[in-house]
């Protein structure tokens, strides 16, 4: 689906949602959609990089 097809579905949406009386409340569940997505994106949720042992990162000794 081409990104013009998305922002005509958009449209008629947000028309309907001002035409019904729900603007408000559907922009409030936008928002709380976004804010989970930033919360649930942060760095804290990404885990541990994998490392390799220490005796495997020094360097052989000559």
């Amino acid at each position: 689906m081409g990104i013009s097809k998305l922002i005509k579905i958009a449209a008629i949406l947000a028309s309907i949602a001002v035409s019904s009386g729900h603007l408000p409340q559907i922009l409030h569940t936008v928002r709380l959609a976004q804010l989970h997505l930033i919360k649930e994106s942060s760095s804290s949720h990404w885990g541990q990089a994998m490392l390799l042992p220490a005796s495997k990162l020094e360097l052989p000794r000559q």
